[in-house]
């Protein structure tokens, strides 16, 4: 066919951009305001996918949070087949590729995993990008929450949680007496983290686990991966003070044929930033477009 090249007013072939639709899925407690979400989008733009979409997490963005639904296989682990179906449904036959970051990469590892065996992976999807995931969720909870591995980053994560509890859509659900525990709780040592997520896991958890610790085991990627249903790029750093990643992990990744893993020496939690000025883009943003230009030329 041809088109119209309106800039300089002439007729040409029309340019068809093949490359897949993206589909992010941040972290925990992000959303599609966070700058490293921004930035993300921003490079997948420049690097000419048209059509880039962000999840947001149940709960985010002041969207109504009606269910406690976050353990596999329900809540925010099942969003990722709504998530598809919706941009299936409303995109025609677009190929699609999943991106995400922490929590939403262990989404997207549920969803090539176990996931499959509840809903078959779309044939529309190439593959998947992934960053900073906590593949072993027990050990990353025992390392990251006592002294004197309790970080400033931690603290930090302790604090956002503790202020995205604090808000409105959670006040009716947490009660009076929690919330009153949640604002007196400083966040400043793993004390006070672990009362948080004993709160958290009274109120939020689902699914038959029997305490916050039981969950992790049942739901690490660690304990998942074996027979990923499509290619899947894994990027974390050894430094990183939430996703720790060993060299068990390591080897069980290794023994997947459809993962690729790509460790940094540092980069912390999904920093990796390869610029000392604000607003710009990171090294992770760039690295995560790199894989996927990869995956699109050669999945197709």
């Amino acid at each position: 066919s041809s088109g119209i090249n309106a800039e300089y007013g002439k007729n040409v072939p029309a340019i068809i951009n093949d490359k897949p639709i993206i589909l992010i899925f941040p972290g925990l407690a992000e959303l599609t305001h966070r700058t490293n979400i921004k930035t993300l989008c921003v490079a997948y733009l420049q690097a000419g996918y048209e059509d880039v979409f962000v999840c947001n997490h149940r709960g985010r963005c002041n969207t109504p949070f009606k269910t406690p639904q976050i353990s596999s296989p329900y809540g925010r682990f099942n969003d990722v087949h709504n998530c598809v179906d919706h941009i299936i449904q409303n995109h025609g036959g677009r190929k699609i590729l999943l991106v995400g970051h922490c929590f939403g990469g262990q989404c997207i590892v549920d969803y090539f995993t176990a996931g499959q065996k509840i809903h078959q992976v779309s044939d529309q999807i190439l593959g998947g990008v992934i960053n900073s995931v906590m593949w072993n969720t027990r050990k990353s909870y025992e390392v990251a929450y006592v002294e004197p591995m309790y970080s400033v980053y931690t603290k930090k994560l302790g604090k956002i949680s503790k202020n995205f509890l604090m808000k409105d859509i959670f006040s009716e659900r947490l009660g009076s007496v929690r919330c009153k525990l949640i604002s007196e709780l400083s966040m400043e040592t793993p004390h006070d983290m672990l009362m948080l997520q004993d709160i958290l896991w009274e109120v939020f958890f689902d699914g038959a686990f029997s305490d916050l610790y039981d969950h992790a085991d049942k739901t690490s990627p660690s304990n998942k991966i074996g027979d990923t249903a499509r290619p899947l790029v894994v990027i974390n750093a050894a430094d990183d003070p939430i996703s720790l990643v060993s060299s068990e992990d390591i080897a069980l990744i290794e023994k997947d044929a459809n993962l690729c893993f790509w460790l940094f020496a540092s980069g912390g939690h999904g920093a990796y930033v390869s610029q000392l000025f604000p607003n710009t883009l990171n090294f992770i943003d760039e690295a995560m477009v790199e894989c996927s230009d990869i995956i699109s030329l050669n999945c197709k």
